[in-house]
This record gives C-alpha cells, structure tokens and sequence, in this order.
C-alpha cells in the first residue's frame, strides 16, 4: 500500500490528477485490489505512457519505448520463466555476472523487485515501459516461436486479453506438445488466423466491449462451418450462458477457471471431428501436469 501511496502522490505532484481524484482512486484500488495507475488509466485521467514518463522524471531511470526493437539473450530470458513475466508484468532485457537488467512499469512495486532479485541471484537494475509494450515484448520473446518448421496440426489459436489466464494456458499447451498462438484483440486473432492457419481457436468471450456474437462471427467470417472449431472460454457459469452460446455457434464451452483434463480433453475432440484425428501425439512430451486446473 506505501507504495500506491507513493505513486499517487507522485502524480499529485505532477499535477496530473487532482486530489479528490486521487482520493477516489485509492478508495476503488482498496475495494477491487486493482492497481492504482489501472484505475486512473480506465477512468481517462491518464495513459500509461503518461504514468512511465513521469516516473522516468521522478526517478531517473531510462525509458524505454522501442521495446519492440529490443533483442534479449536466451541466457536472460532463462533468469525469468515465461509464468513469472506475465504475473509480474516484467521482461529481462539483459544480465551480467552480478547484475540484471529489467523492463517493468512500476518502480515503486519494491515486493517484484525483492522477489526478481532473490529469484535471479542479481542486483535488478529496472528500466521503465508500459505495460502494453512488456506484454508485447512477452508475446514475442517467450510466446513466439519461429513458425516455418512447425507441424500444422500443433498450431492453437488463444483469443485471451486477461493476463491471469495467459501464462497457464500457455504452458499447460506448451507442456502437452501443442504450439499456442496468442491475441488481444478479435481483428489480432483474425490476422493470425489468416496468416497461420491454426487448427482450433479458443476464445474468450467476457471482453469488454466485444460480444461474443462478434467474436464468433469475425473468426469464422469467410470460412466453411467445417473449417475451423472454435471453442468459448467464459468466466460465466451458467447453464444458460453454456446453451446461448453453443446456439450462436461456438463448437464447446469451457469455464473459467480452467480445468487442465478437461481443456485437453475437449481441444483433442475438436481436433478430431474437424480434422479427421488430427492431434499431436506424436509430438506431446511425455509429461503431464498433476494438478485439475491450470489457473491458481
């Protein structure tokens, strides 16, 4: 909380934001848990570009906003697991024998800091991004893989914006030889779609903003009904939710939070009754995780 606090006042200071809003927030931060730079981003009051380059001012420390361009050792990115970078919000841009170097957007959060020091053995020397450009950096360091040489038949699609459910979706697929494909937005999957024909597509449908019909619709817009099985991930239980849902459309329903079994289970169905056994057995290690859900 003494760091929320910290970061608000800096904000004040700058005058930014004025205290009553401030007050406000910290009033819907201690309700919702959310972080405090989230609450004010989704009220208008400021953008996280905003929010990075004050604290870049504050603090002196470097700012980076071509993290796109960034290339970073395998032996930096083996110091911090994908899991760990989503949860955090972090990415490791480079390290030495008793340093590393880290992009994250909130300097102030001193308990990540402590923990990626402890876990990496290192002194953590931040440097500062937004959020948006660490997820991406995350995407294409740890969740992008070069597609030429891959099977066909191991390519999923995940239509997921809730960073929560990313990384364990990511390596319980990853874990069972599959290789996921990930998007935030509904035009990113159609890209993607288009681009590198995966074999299934799972697909969130409580974003904000963006309907579940619309999702449906944009997937599977210009392809037969047979071609590409698309399965809903929602974090509404209801059995009227489940029928409205298989009524628009969506070949199977699945409900947050997920059960590992029964995600493997019904991707290897799809994948059967649309591509004539198509499955990846082959190639799925042999390993398999112990635990019923993948998101804890």
């Amino acid at each position: 909380m003494r760091a929320h606090k910290k970061f608000g006042e800096i904000l004040l200071q700058a005058g930014v934001i004025s205290k009553p809003e401030l007050e406000s927030a910290l009033a819907a931060q201690a309700l919702s848990g959310l972080a405090l730079g989230k609450i004010l981003e989704d009220r208008g009051l400021i953008s996280d570009r905003d929010v990075i380059a004050i604290l870049s001012r504050q603090f002196r420390l470097p700012f980076l906003e071509n993290l796109d361009e960034v290339s970073v050792s395998r032996a930096a990115l083996r110091l911090v697991d994908c899991d760990t970078a989503v949860k955090l919000g972090v990415i490791p841009l480079g390290a030495g024998k008793t340093t590393v170097e880290i992009a994250i957007s909130n300097p102030l959060d001193f308990h990540t800091l402590d923990r990626l020091a402890f876990k990496t053995g290192r002194h953590v020397r931040p440097v500062l991004a937004t959020p948006a450009a660490i997820l991406k950096a995350i995407k294409r360091l740890y969740m992008q893989e070069p597609r030429q040489d891959l099977p066909s038949e191991t390519r999923l699609l995940i239509l997921e914006n809730q960073e929560q459910y990313r990384a364990p979706i990511y390596s319980a697929l990853r874990q069972d030889g599959y290789f996921p494909l990930f998007a935030d937005t509904v035009e990113e999957a159609v890209g993607i779609v288009h681009k590198d024909a995966p074999r299934l597509v799972l697909a969130a449908t409580d974003m904000k903003m963006v309907g579940s019909r619309v999702v449906l619709d944009q997937l599977t817009r210009g392809r037969s009904d047979s071609a590409l099985p698309v399965i809903a991930l929602t974090s509404n239980q209801t059995a009227e939710e489940e029928a409205f849902l298989l009524r628009l459309g969506f070949f199977d329903v699945l409900h947050k939070p997920l059960n590992y079994i029964r995600l493997r289970a019904r991707i290897e169905r799809a994948l059967r009754f649309f591509h004539q056994g198509a499955t990846v057995d082959s190639v799925r290690s042999p390993g398999r995780p112990t635990s019923a859900t993948i998101n804890e």
